[in-house]
């Protein structure tokens, strides 16, 4: 059947994608939805047998309600349940954040598809068994390398809020922000979704398999069932502490009679089934135009009964929606060309520019993991950092963010000068080469949460570093079609003003809203040799910057990099990672800082796969679930 190509999308495609290389990242032309390719017979079905995926999952056991702490900083704590780093090594490797999604995205790449079908298959499987972090109604950003033509491309394809949005919206009558769990559940935290029109326009333009053979693994999970895994049941366990009573539609899934999913019980999902069969008949546009683009109105505009300040969305919201194709930000650091993706978000300008404060001020030729003061002088590059990023980033519609000079080398040398003769106190940002005044409001600090990361290496080279949301723990525990409603509007600043300025990551219609998510892709001598992405809400560029320490400067295996332990430094505050997967290397007494400091969990998910003696080794985060697999 021909697939309906929403008219009000623009017609117009980029010339292509932006080459290796680009400059500072800048929006391009919007991708429009695209019809069918032709199918033809050397495209072999993916067909993972479902009792070899349930076995995988067989000896899994639930955890108490009490496993995970209520945290609006990290409400994804790492897996207690974890049993060591899940490593492979081969010409393919695929590392998701879920067994289930790894095989089949590992049989895609068997049967002969791309790195792009792979991570369709990944995805739409994580929409079924990690609705927590991920699925069909949330968003996210693509680094793709494209191996023949040597091209590096983003596709953004992060959620919009929709044409009758208001600064106001999560704003309570006294004009002050709603309280953070409120916030999370109102019809107004959930964004136009840009997952399967990213998913569509990658596949049209570098899939081999045919588009309904890559949804079939997950189509058969959520019709047949799987096993849930500890990590599911303890994140639906935190979503009834959340709060749930407004949604029955979670409840009932999710909840029915107010208990969680057996463990050794098939769980299944017969509404996202149906709506993964339409996805895989009619294509990605029918998500934004039709039947099922038609239910998902309905579904979200019967929220105006129980929520009377929100004025729902039109069907233009849907039909319009475009991913956005964007030039990779790029900059010279650890001896290396690091490439990531550009605002609207923030975690990548972050990433680079904590790198280039800590070589500024640290040399890193000589440094090892068993140095204190290097992890300090990381701690409060992060927090330099952040504060530029939480001040100038916004959706580049509204003019271009100053990314470049963000990274300006005199800049740079100039923030670091700054660092190191700061106190304690919270760093504020800077004004970079060629502005002289600060035009926005000075927000305190931005709140992000669940997310997932999928990287995947094919056997011609190509490569996907994928990083999508549905914000926090299952969204706004909203669903529709088996869907997981994302709640990712809440990363837009609160209040749309301070100071009688305007904050730049402002609530207005038709924006992006700013976004910690950074995949990550890493060159030598013109060569992809490692790419990488974490969830990690705000701390994704903590994260990721010492696990690029760890591969690039230290010399640690893949491992070993993903496997250290985190520290994130949030304003004035110094968050230590508890019982991390490796030791401490040092007495944690000897990292003084003059930040305060508290022990947690942290929940990052990285997903690593590097190119070491001229094959590609993958690792997975054991700090949640995922398996890294390849193919010889």
């Amino acid at each position: 059947m021909k697939a309906v190509v929403p008219s009000c999308v623009k017609q117009e495609r980029a010339e292509g994608p932006a080459l290796f290389f680009g400059s500072e990242g800048q929006q391009r032309p919007a991708v429009r939805l695209t019809s069918h390719k032709t199918e033809t017979s050397r495209s072999n079905a993916v067909r993972p047998k479902l009792k070899a995926l349930l076995l995988a999952l067989s000896l899994w056991s639930t955890l108490p309600a009490s496993a995970a702490p209520i945290s609006r900083d990290d409400p994804e704590s790492s897996d207690p349940s974890s049993k060591g780093i899940s490593t492979a090594r081969g010409s393919a490797v695929v590392v998701t954040a879920n067994p289930l999604a790894s095989t089949a995205a590992l049989a895609a790449l068997k049967n002969g598809g791309s790195a792009i079908d792979a991570l369709v298959t990944a995805q739409a499987v994580l929409a079924v068994v990690e609705p927590q972090s991920s699925g069909l109604a949330g968003g996210g950003f693509l680094l793709h390398w494209e191996a023949k033509q040597r091209q590096l491309s983003v596709l953004d394809g992060r959620e919009v809020a929709p044409e009758r949005s208001r600064p106001t919206d999560l704003l309570d009558a006294a004009g002050d922000p709603l309280p953070w769990r409120q916030a999370t559940s109102q019809a107004n935290a959930i964004g136009i979704p840009g997952t399967v029109a990213l998913l569509w326009e990658a596949h049209q333009n570098h899939g081999r398999l045919p588009w309904a053979k890559t949804l079939e693994p997950a189509i058969r999970l959520a019709s047949a069932g799987f096993l849930p895994s500890p990590r599911l049941v303890r994140s639906i366990r935190l979503a009834q502490r959340f709060g749930v009573a407004h949604s029955p539609a979670f409840q009932a899934l999710y909840l029915p009679g107010g208990q969680a999913p057996a463990a050794d019980q098939p769980f299944r999902n017969p509404a996202l089934a149906r709506t993964l069969k339409l996805l895989a008949r009619e294509g990605g546009p029918a998500f934004y135009q039709g039947p099922l683009a038609q239910q998902i109105l309905d579904g979200v505009n019967a929220l105006q009964a129980s929520e009377p300040n929100f004025r729902g969305w039109s069907s233009t919201d849907l039909s319009s929606y475009a991913v956005v194709r964007r030039t990779p930000l790029c900059s010279q650091q650890l001896q290396h060309r690091i490439c990531t993706v550009p605002p609207p978000s923030s975690g990548g300008l972050a990433l680079l520019q904590t790198l280039a404060l800590l070589n500024q001020t640290t040399n890193l030729n000589s440094s090892s993991t068993a140095e204190p003061q290097l992890w300090r002088q990381l701690a409060r590059a992060q927090a330099w950092a952040d504060a530029d990023r939480l001040y100038w980033v916004h959706d580049p519609i509204d003019g271009a963010v100053p990314s470049a000079a963000l990274l300006d080398p005199a800049y740079i040398v100039s923030r670091a000068t700054a660092m190191q003769g700061a106190n304690g106190s919270r760093p504020t940002p800077g004004l970079p080469p060629g502005i002289d005044r600060y035009p926005y409001g000075r927000p305190d600090r931005g709140i992000e949460q669940g997310t997932s990361q999928i990287t995947i290496v094919d056997a011609s080279g190509n490569i996907a570093s994928y990083t999508s949301s549905v914000e926090t723990i299952f969204g706004s525990r909203h669903l529709v079609g088996g869907m997981v409603m994302n709640n990712q509007l809440t990363d837009f600043a609160f209040k749309p003003s301070l100071g009688g300025k305007p904050v730049a990551n402002r609530r207005l219609p038709g924006r992006r809203p700013m976004s910690s998510m950074a995949p990550t892709l890493v060159f030598r001598n013109g060569e992809p040799v490692l790419a990488l992405g974490s969830p990690g809400g705000r701390s994704i560029p903590h994260l990721l910057s010492r696990v690029l320490l760890a591969a690039l400067v230290w010399n640690e295996p893949p491992a070993r990099a993903v496997g250290l332990p985190h520290l994130s430094r949030r304003g004035t505050t110094l968050v230590l990672e508890s019982d991390p997967p490796l030791p401490w290397p040092f007495p944690l007494q000897q990292l003084k800082s003059e930040a305060n400091s508290r022990r947690q969990s942290i929940g990052s998910g990285t997903a690593l796969i590097q190119k070491i003696g001229g094959s590609w080794q993958g690792a997975s985060d054991p700090r949640r679930e995922g398996t890294a697999l390849a193919l010889p």
